[in-house]
């Protein structure tokens, strides 16, 4: 009995010592995977191709120019100034756009009026006033009348003259006359108005509001805004310059360099080894010895030509390029528009997570 319990405990410690030994070989078996994985990603990477670039904002950069003919009245921004999105940066002279804005309203408060005038038909003062003058033309026309019959017999006998006959007859056609006019006059209050005179007016209100809206578009036109938030890059103008719109002069240049990328033309040949995703390392003349990171963001579908020269031996501007733009990785600071080398990495690690700086336009 007691041996069996011995065999048992036995047993019993053979099947700890395994599965702690199994434990003990499996962690060291997935902590070798681990230091492997990490050494291959440390592992110098074979560039695949190399392409020059240009260092530009996230926003790329926005060239701001003036819609109109004219002189720079204000300049609003400096270099290196940061701006917002549709912040004013420079007005154009625009007393005579403000006239016409002002004259346009002062149309349209005119014939708003009159179109609430129409509505409202004639107020009760002005029919009684019509009354009134109906009245006195049928007086003046029965004096009229009736100084024309006396002097009617006495022109025939000779006691009184022709021509104060004549006189009395144009007083009383003249009588008439007005009498009638003031007859239709309170007819025509008394009416009301038609509604074909109210559909004019409302049709000269529309027509005003349309010249209010010309005069303020154009007007708005000498307001030169920034069409996205970012840093003033360069100021090209200044107050009291003149710019025209044919073509637009530019009087900034604005971007987002709270992200930057790098615009590479990649030749050619080497089209097959960029994709998104891929890293890159990147170098420039201005920083020896250094070497900055960033992730291919977007490839372009067309070939085009060359717009970046190097200037170095070899380099043919007969080419056919791919533009290839490449987020740089955060915290990566350069000059905007700086000359710089693009070298696409293989490896192990080839695609990563795209990072989002913004959309590209």
């Amino acid at each position: 009995m007691k041996t069996s319990w011995r065999k048992i405990a036995l047993l019993a410690s053979l099947v700890c010592i395994g599965g702690l030994g199994a434990t003990i070989l499996f962690g060291s078996m997935h902590q070798s995977i681990a230091q492997d994985q990490l050494a291959n990603d440390n592992m110098p990477r074979k560039p695949l191709a190399a392409a020059p670039g240009l260092v530009e904002p996230v926003s790329e950069e926005r060239e701001v120019g003036s819609q109109v003919i004219g002189v720079i009245k204000e300049m609003r921004v400096d270099e290196n100034d940061e701006v917002r999105e549709n912040q004013i940066i420079a007005v154009i002279e625009n007393a005579e756009q403000i006239a016409r804005v002002n004259s346009a309203k002062a149309q349209l408060a005119l014939r708003q009026a009159e179109l609430e005038r129409a509505i409202n038909g004639p107020r009760s003062e002005e029919i009684k006033e019509a009354r009134a003058a109906l009245t006195e033309a049928e007086a003046n026309l029965q004096l009229a009348r009736n100084e024309y019959q006396r002097r009617l017999p006495l022109a025939k006998t000779g006691v009184s003259t022709q021509a104060a006959l004549d006189l009395a007859t144009s007083n009383l056609n003249a009588g008439e006359a007005h009498r009638v006019m003031m007859k239709e006059r309170l007819a025509l209050l008394e009416t009301g108005t038609r509604p074909e005179d109210i559909a004019a007016a409302k049709a000269q209100v529309q027509l005003a509001q349309a010249d209010v809206d010309l005069a303020q578009a154009l007007l708005d036109k000498t307001i030169v805004r920034s069409p996205v938030a970012g840093t003033v890059l360069r100021r090209i103008r200044i107050a009291g310059e003149p710019v025209t719109n044919l073509p637009p002069t530019p009087i900034a240049i604005i971007g987002n360099i709270r992200g930057l990328r790098v615009r590479a033309e990649v030749d050619e040949t080497d089209v097959s080894q960029a994709r998104v995703g891929q890293r890159v390392e990147i170098t420039a003349d201005a920083f020896p010895n250094k070497k900055f990171g960033g992730t291919v963001y977007r490839v372009s579908s067309r070939m085009g030509g060359k717009q970046i020269v190097t200037g170095r031996s070899g380099d043919r501007l007969d080419n056919k390029v791919l533009q290839v733009l490449i987020d740089l990785d955060a915290g990566v600071i350069l000059p905007i528009g700086l000359r710089v080398d693009v070298f696409f990495l293989g490896g192990p690690s080839f695609a990563q997570a795209r990072p989002t700086h913004g959309a590209v336009p």
